[in-house]
């Protein structure tokens, strides 16, 4: 697990080849037709939308600067927490404001996102975790979403993009790109759910925004509908908080499938529980504490003896191909002696989220804060001394501590002995790397105003950006898959 965390050996290797996506498949006979797909990307900066009319309009010809286009993402996971994948987006609905419901403005953003994502390799970033794209039914004609992995992508299209009537050319493309492994969910609300009934021989997924008017008959109708839609399965998006999830996962406890969450509840703050003591946890943090203070091998391997997992881990690592020992490692002793202090540190950071009492959240969460840090870390890589870039992965990690132990955030941190920069940044957001936190978690909420500001604090440009973004994310994935 912890050969990616030797930081010496920088980026990430590439993710191994993408496995079976076992998207349930009905295939339907019928011609390919790509004549009215829109025309590729040819402008350098910038891109034209061509298409066929939107909701009875004129044809759309308008053309889009891509200089400033920051990737978002937000984690998908199952009824049980496990990460399935990340929608990915430039903006969320209200951080377009009145623009959300614009579908010129739509496509907009749905084109150059594509693009970004095309360019980055998602087939090398994501080897077993699934993309999923909000698109507009007209975007499934270009040829470009031919480029995105099949096998790992899933479109979420529009329900209110399809106009009056459903496009014979839009489904017959649906089938097309079916065949080819992509899988497709309709994101539906009360004026259109009724689509799912001519549509769910191609739809994986019915997706359903909780953010809307009216959410709790869009749930009702849409967990009734599973009745006539059985190869279907639900995807609930922006789900507040627990209490609306764990509701969610009662209504469908009778409905088989792998029903997908995605929203805010996943780092709500759940009631403090400062009387509770986690001791698998609590080991770590005096461990850190203790390696902060003084890295006294002998004194550490005393207390990693009375924690035989622990020591398990540290040996496994110890002996793994990033350490590179010369002859296997037995003791405790030798094994922090060969990967020092700061390796050790980031491994003692990693297993606090996953040791001791872990909940089916504890996972997700970890996996977010495994990003940030990355990303954090990366972000300054290069222009910033190693040690500042080894606080911003603190920075980044530790931003969820408090979520995790359900302490309050200073009570959280106190134990831990932290540099005053990095205490600065989580507990008053100030200081040389408060910035830094803020970029990274401004690119899970979709505000591309906030993250240009961030950047520019920060000093990075949007190549940079999204390029640690990916990486951080495949970083994490790799750690987490073992």
């Amino acid at each position: 697990m912890f050969d990616k965390l030797f930081r010496r050996h920088g980026k990430s290797p590439s993710a191994q080849a993408a496995e079976e996506s076992g998207f349930p498949e009905t295939l339907v006979e019928t011609r390919e037709d790509d004549a009215a797909a829109v025309a590729d990307e040819s402008a350098p900066g910038g891109a034209t939308v061509t298409g066929d009319t939107l909701g009875g309009a004129a044809p759309l010809t308008v053309a889009v600067d891509l200089d400033f286009t920051y990737v978002c993402r937000a984690c998908v996971v199952d009824r049980a927490h496990r990460v399935i994948g990340y929608e990915f987006m430039l903006r969320e609905n209200d951080a377009r404001g009145a623009q959300a419901d614009d579908p010129v403005v739509r496509q907009l953003d749905e084109q150059a996102l594509l693009t970004r994502l095309v360019k980055m390799d998602l087939s090398r970033l994501l080897a077993y975790r699934y993309t999923f794209l909000t698109v507009s039914a007209q975007l499934l004609l270009r040829q470009a979403m031919e480029q995105m992995p099949p096998d790992l992508t899933v479109f979420l299209v529009r329900a209110d993009s399809f106009g009056a009537h459903i496009d014979p050319n839009i489904t017959a493309r649906m089938t097309h790109l079916r065949r080819m492994g992509f899988g497709f969910g309709l994101l539906v609300d009360e004026h259109n759910l009724h689509l799912v009934d001519q549509l769910h021989h191609l739809t994986h997924y019915v997706v359903i925004d909780l953010g809307g008017s009216d959410p709790n008959r869009l749930l009702d109708e849409a967990v009734n509908g599973l009745r006539r839609w059985p190869e279907t399965q639900l995807f609930i998006k922006h789900v507040p908080d627990l209490h609306t999830f764990e509701l969610c996962n009662a209504m469908l406890t009778k409905y088989v499938g792998i029903h997908l969450f995605q929203g805010g509840f996943l780092v709500q703050p759940l009631p403090w529980r400062s009387d509770h003591v986690d001791t698998g946890k609590t080991r770590i943090v005096r461990l850190l504490k203790a390696i902060k203070q003084s890295f006294d091998i002998p004194a550490l391997a005393e207390s990693l003896r009375h924690d035989p997992l622990l020591l398990s881990r540290l040996l496994r690592y110890a002996n793994s191909a990033a350490a590179s020992p010369l002859s296997k490692v037995n003791s405790a002793e030798r094994a922090l002696a060969i990967m020092g202090r700061e390796n050790i540190y980031r491994m003692l950071t990693v297993l606090l989220f996953c040791s001791g009492e872990v909940e089916d959240r504890d996972v997700a969460i970890m996996d977010n804060a495994l990003v940030r840090a990355r990303f954090a870390e990366t972000l300054g890589t290069g222009h910033l001394p190693q040690a500042d870039c080894d606080n911003l992965f603190l920075v980044g990690m530790f931003s969820l501590l408090h979520i995790l132990l359900r302490v309050p955030p200073d009570e959280a941190l106190l134990p831990l002995d932290l540099p005053a920069e990095v205490a600065d940044a989580l507990l008053g957001g100030t200081g040389p790397y408060a910035g830094y936190l803020d970029l990274v978690v401004s690119c899970e909420h979709g505000d591309q105003e906030r993250i240009a500001l961030c950047a520019a604090q920060c000093d990075v440009n949007e190549a940079i950006v999204n390029a640690c973004h990916l990486e951080a994310i495949l970083w994490a994935q790799e750690l987490a898959r073992v």
